[in-house]
């Protein structure tokens, strides 16, 4: 099914993200936070010995940095879900629209150019 000027119908649009959510940076630091944080855990949790831990004054710094990053991922994940990225929608085409300026030609209306003003001073 075509529309009248030979073009496939357009869906809805409710503002949505389109391809800028692609590309949001708050999706590329979530995941690359879980990666992290992840490796950080499980080496915090299975291979740290107490020999590790006493540079650092007895804390397991791979467990707890790790458990932070996979918070801090699902923070910026869970802002990236709830608050996305909203695209302003298209403006009409000149000619295209429904409102009273539809059909009119592209040029300045008479007397409303952009030359000199003929008025008298």
């Amino acid at each position: 099914m075509t529309s009248p000027d030979g073009l496939p119908p357009k869906a809805p649009s409710s503002g949505g993200t389109g391809k800028a959510g692609l590309l949001d940076l708050r999706w590329i630091l979530a995941m690359l936070f879980t990666c992290y944080g992840t490796v950080l855990t499980i080496l915090g949790a299975a291979f740290t010995s107490a020999a590790d831990r006493e540079p650092a004054g007895g804390w397991n710094v791979n467990l707890w940095v790790g458990i932070g990053m996979l918070v801090l991922a699902a923070a910026f994940a869970g802002w990236a879900r709830w608050r996305p990225i909203r695209l302003p929608e298209p403006a009409p085409e000149p000619g295209h629209g429904s409102g009273p300026e539809s059909g009119r030609g592209s040029g300045p209306e008479p007397g409303h150019g952009s030359g000199p003003d003929h008025r008298a001073n």
